[in-house]
């Protein structure tokens, strides 16, 4: 029976030039090195040497990793375990992080919730060999693949993000979602929250919380984490505060306007609102390619009752506003995307714009995960069963 010796002396090669694959190489590093614990022994750690594409093999064993593309879109990944040879590629940076993870998870190592590991079983006849359950693995990415999402509540605080990602990346999460209530760096330079919709002030400036949030991008980065941004923010485009100027912006409920949740999305001065704190948004985050905005959070039904706004069901005022956002980030950035909810009646036509995507369920409701949303807790129990991507 094939199984993965610990005791061999294994190199691990990487590609040249590929910061991604440095860091899951280490990542097998300490996974190979945990296994060897387990078993008893005390060896030096595998090497890792950048190795061209087309170097001829080595005599020792071997483990090959390889990245074919550099669109992150594509996550697929395929590993084989062979006597002395391992390979993993992965279509992406993003794909060889699946691919890294789900042979890690072939020999049974599982991440049920962050901060918990658990380590395969021990090979009763021979404690350094270990018996993965597949021997290989072929996962492409088509144009239907579900990339999978990990939001970040405004509950988390900065010192939960790091363990949060690192659970995330072993369970092979593509995506993080962070709030715009969430503050966290462009990639590019340190600025100043300047817009009304940022709920944090200039003391988000203090050294240290900016320094961990620094941190978290970089991290995210090293893994080829793509950042999204949004969730139940719809109503930030519509600021509160406006509700002193001017109270026909907001929804009318039983012959009154209330400023608590949503807004009234027919109103001329809405529609003006709208696009100018879109454009201040998009602006803000050029490098962002999806947003999400949804209306507030439990309150999905809480829309306006007003004379105009009764003519049009709750999806259709939704789509009333998210469709002036969707043509304002047309013109600011035509690859960018937004998505919205949608679900409880239905639409008369009014029309969708190319770059809105539809979502009927939300992030911890029941079927989110079939839709590749999930929490800290969708693996929690999973600690046998292998993990499968979709």
């Amino acid at each position: 029976m094939l199984c993965f010796d610990v005791s061999k002396e294994w190199v691990i090669h990487i590609p040249r030039g590929m910061p991604v694959a440095k860091q899951v190489a280490e990542d097998i590093s300490h996974y190979l090195e945990v296994l060897r614990n387990q078993a008893g022994l005390s060896l030096k750690p595998p090497g890792i040497k950048d190795s061209p594409t087309n170097s001829p093999d080595y005599l020792a064993p071997q483990i090959r990793l390889c990245i074919e593309g550099n669109s992150r879109e594509q996550t697929g990944f395929f590993w084989r375990i062979e006597k002395d040879r391992i390979e993993i590629s992965g279509e992406s940076d993003r794909g060889l992080c699946n691919g890294v993870f789900d042979f890690l998870g072939a020999l049974g190592f599982r991440w049920p919730e962050p901060g918990k590991e658990i380590l395969p079983p021990v090979n009763t006849v021979k404690p350094q060999e270990y018996i993965p359950q597949e021997r290989a693995r072929y996962h492409p990415s088509t144009e239907d693949t579900i990339r999978r999402r990990l939001f970040f509540q405004r509950r988390h605080p900065t010192a939960a993000w790091k363990p949060l990602i690192i659970w995330a990346v072993r369970n092979q999460i593509d995506i993080l979602v962070f709030s715009l209530y969430v503050r966290v760096l462009s990639g590019r330079k340190k600025e100043a929250p300047s817009h009304p919709w940022i709920r944090f002030g200039r003391k988000m400036l203090w050294h240290g919380r900016y320094s961990r949030r620094e941190a978290v991008f970089n991290l995210a980065e090293q893994y080829a984490l793509t950042i999204e941004r949004g969730g139940w923010d719809l109503s930030l485009l519509v600021p509160r505060w406006y509700f002193g100027l001017n109270r026909e912006i907001f929804r009318m409920d039983s012959g009154k306007r209330d400023w608590k949740y949503n807004f009234c999305p027919t109103a001329p001065d809405t529609i003006k609102l709208i696009r100018r704190e879109a454009e201040k948004l998009f602006r803000t985050y050029p490098e962002t390619l999806v947003y999400h905005l949804w209306p507030d959070r439990n309150h999905e039904r809480a829309w306006c009752a007003c004379p105009t706004c009764r003519a049009f069901s709750l999806d259709e005022q939704v789509r009333i506003a998210v469709t002036v956002a969707a043509d304002v980030l047309m013109q600011i950035n035509p690859r960018g995307l937004i998505s919205y909810y949608e679900r409880f009646s239905g639409n008369r036509g009014i029309a969708l714009r190319p770059n809105l995507l539809k979502m009927s369920r939300l992030p911890g409701e029941a079927g989110a995960e079939a839709e590749g949303w999930f929490s800290e807790t969708s693996f929690k129990g999973n600690e046998t069963a292998p993990l499968k991507r979709s």
